[in-house]
């Protein structure tokens, strides 16, 4: 996922089918974590078993999108009253990573010597209703799509052998399930407004970029009302940063 969004904001293009590899981040740095392009017809090869073990060894490689901020903010709220506002989420589960020098994204933190995710329990994912879409989509993964396709699909071959055994899941039923349709949108649109983002964040010095980081996080990040609808004000939050970024330049 955060190789994703670094294509996003920093590289020009489309993206290759073909490719294999795609950048994540442990501990400040990057590394490759091999994909498969798959398609919407077939079917994969996948049992979860219960186990908790994608939840575990995951330091520094689960990002949280603004859209997944602000589900498990209502759903915190909600359920356990242990946040009142998104920046609660922020400042409780997670830690900052800046990508490139210049863009700040926002990690799930992990405890216990074994690093495993803040919200496992007893080997189950205790915000399961909440959790963000990178979880909901394992072992998937997505970025937008080219040449008439709305979406690329891709299949994540990491350590845990014992998860790709046994059933077969159809990935249509499986995207039906859980890429839900207001995560498609904010793809759509995140797409889109990363790409103008990058670009004007790059044409500002270092000294422009620090002074900037305040209006960033805050339009980026911090700027919703959990009782109100999100893409609505996700779309109004870059459309008001892009106008800050551009008086800046």
């Amino acid at each position: 996922m955060i190789g994703n969004l670094q294509r996003a904001l920093f590289l020009e293009g489309e993206v290759n089918d073909d490719m294999e590899s795609y950048p994540k981040s442990e501990g400040g740095r990057i590394m490759q974590s091999k994909i498969i392009p798959i398609r919407s017809k077939d079917h994969v090869t996948f049992s979860c078993i219960s186990c908790g073990n994608c939840c575990r060894g995951i330091k520094d490689q689960i990002m949280l999108e603004p859209l997944d901020a602000y589900r498990l903010a209502r759903y915190l709220r909600h359920r356990t009253g242990s946040v009142e506002t998104i920046e609660d989420v922020y400042s409780q589960y997670t830690h900052p990573l800046m990508l490139e020098e210049i863009y700040p994204v926002f990690l799930l933190n992990t405890r216990n010597e074994d690093r495993s995710c803040v919200f496992l329990r007893d080997s189950r994912c205790s915000v399961y209703d909440g959790r963000p879409r990178g979880c909901r989509l394992y072992p998937f993964t997505v970025e937008n799509g080219h040449r008439g396709r709305r979406f690329i699909y891709y299949q994540c071959i990491d350590q845990h052998a014992a998860h790709f055994k046994g059933g077969q899941v159809s990935v249509e039923e499986w995207m039906y399930q859980n890429f839900t349709r207001d995560a498609r949108e904010f793809i759509e649109a995140e797409n889109t407004a990363l790409r103008e983002l990058g670009k004007l964040l790059l044409e500002l010095s270092p000294e422009g970029r620090k002074h900037f980081m305040f209006q960033l996080l805050y339009y980026r990040y911090y700027n919703y009302d959990l009782d109100q609808p999100f893409q609505p004000q996700y779309e109004e939050n870059q459309r008001l940063l892009i106008e800050a970024l551009q008086k800046e330049l």
